[in-house]
């Protein structure tokens, strides 16, 4: 059972496509038969049953006993063996939460409700059956009403429709948005765009005609501890007067790390002081892929350099674009904080638990030394194979040379370059040591 409802989760539910009202009639498919429903914040949930009574589980098994729903669900679902997906969320008169869900679970489970929208497999439906034959099921084995019930949906043949439906429930009643179900076809999620201030950790330069302006940000939020969360990159929406003006900005101080992040065209980011905040727009926002919970780095920061703490439950933003800088705001954790996500971080599955990455393997190591006047000045020539490349958030490989000189004022520095291939890897190697390895350096 854990197995189909994982899978569920994985190729249907989280794969609704989401976009903004305004782009209905240029991205969302038209279509003779479509059915429009509220969207209920909350979790994703499956009411299971054998026949004889119900559980209410997660996509991973786990089960909520106790409930006072599953009363309701066993007295209407007698004798059927079905599984329903549905959401998990506070009965309310006004709009709904996610985030409360959580506490209501342990404080005031009577508030709990499910809203089911889907049928996985029951008594004369299947999932190849069409919407329409799993609405009215069901409607049927639910109703409308009460803490158990099947969605309220409206049936219409053109995307006309969805404007007023989504300016009725949502710009009025302050619903969190609009589902779009097409009775073969994908289904839509129509929500209003989300403004969110971040703090930027590094930028990437354009390259050829676009260099000297930012291609890319490299943003974040800020931690109870004081810890940096990495949270997205971000390169659409700059007009190229910003793109030139950002990178004047963001470039005249640099930081050091010892955590590489590399852009989507595969480029190293320029890591900077946490200075800098910034306003970012997306239509959605999601603490979970097809893959499992979203982990991104989390960076500390001592005023000098930054260093890498652990992977840490994250959010991934769709459709982000720069909107500009907020000068106005500072980075703490009032502005900047993790409070402008929270509501999307999905708790239900407890804890994210780290998971165990491979160690990674060295394929060459050069240490030099050079004295003058009683004073030794160390550079270490390092290449490794890291073993984690299939999780997609390292490189394969990766060439790192420290430099210690203790007559300069930044006596320890330390660059980082990447590579797809043990043989790009080494040539990186090779060029850096022929030069930096000069008169007056001896191997160690």
């Amino acid at each position: 059972m854990t197995d189909k409802l994982s899978q569920y989760k994985r190729k249907v539910a989280s794969r609704y496509i989401p976009i903004s009202l305004d782009a209905v009639g240029l991205k969302m498919l038209q279509s003779d038969v479509m059915f429009l429903s509220i969207k209920q914040d909350g979790h994703l949930a499956f009411l299971v049953c054998d026949g004889k009574s119900c559980s209410l589980q997660n996509a991973s098994g786990k089960e909520w006993d106790g409930l006072p729903l599953l009363e309701e669900a066993n007295s209407k679902l007698k004798g059927k063996s079905c599984t329903i997906a549905g959401e998990l969320h506070v009965l309310s008169e006004s709009r709904t939460y996610g985030f409360a869900v959580p506490s209501a679970l342990s404080s005031a489970p009577e508030t709990l409700a499910f809203a089911a929208f889907d049928v996985i497999d029951g008594e004369g439906v299947s999932d190849v059956s069409s919407w329409e034959e799993k609405f009215e099921a069901l409607q049927g084995w639910l109703g409308g009403d009460g803490m158990v019930r099947a969605i309220v949906q409206e049936k219409v043949d053109s995307r006309s429709a969805i404007a007023p439906f989504y300016a009725e429930h949502v710009v009025d009643s302050g619903a969190e948005g609009v589902v779009v179900r097409h009775e073969y076809g994908p289904t839509y999620k129509i929500k209003p765009s989300i403004d969110l201030d971040l703090v930027v950790l590094g930028y990437c330069e354009g390259f050829g005609d676009n260099s000297g302006g930012v291609r890319e940000l490299l943003l974040g939020l800020v931690a109870d501890d004081g810890a940096f969360q990495i949270i997205a990159q971000v390169g659409n929406g700059m007009t190229q007067s910003e793109r030139k003006s950002l990178f004047e900005q963001v470039s005249k101080s640099k930081a050091e790390s010892d955590y590489l992040e590399v852009s989507g065209k595969n480029v190293a980011f320029t890591m900077i002081p946490p200075e800098h905040v910034v306003q970012v727009r997306c239509i959605d926002v999601l603490s979970e892929t097809s893959k499992g919970p979203i982990q991104r780095a989390m960076l500390k920061w001592d005023g000098k350099a930054y260093s890498y703490v652990a992977p840490n439950a994250a959010v991934s933003l769709v459709s982000a674009v720069f909107e500009g800088i907020r000068s106005d705001k500072a980075v703490n954790t009032k502005d900047v904080g993790f409070a402008q996500i929270t509501r999307w971080m999905d708790k239900m599955n407890g804890e994210v638990v780290n998971e165990e990455l491979a160690a990674s393997t060295v394929i060459r190591r050069e240490v030099y030394v050079k004295e003058s006047k009683g004073i030794k000045s160390v550079r270490k020539f390092l290449a490794w194979k890291t073993n984690k490349e299939q999780t997609g958030s390292w490189p394969a490989y990766v060439f790192s040379l420290t430099d210690y000189s203790p007559k300069r004022k930044d006596a320890l520095k330390k660059s980082l370059a990447i590579a797809n291939t043990e043989e790009e890897a080494l040539q990186l190697f090779e060029s850096e040591l022929a030069d930096k390895v000069k008169k007056g350096w001896q191997p160690a």
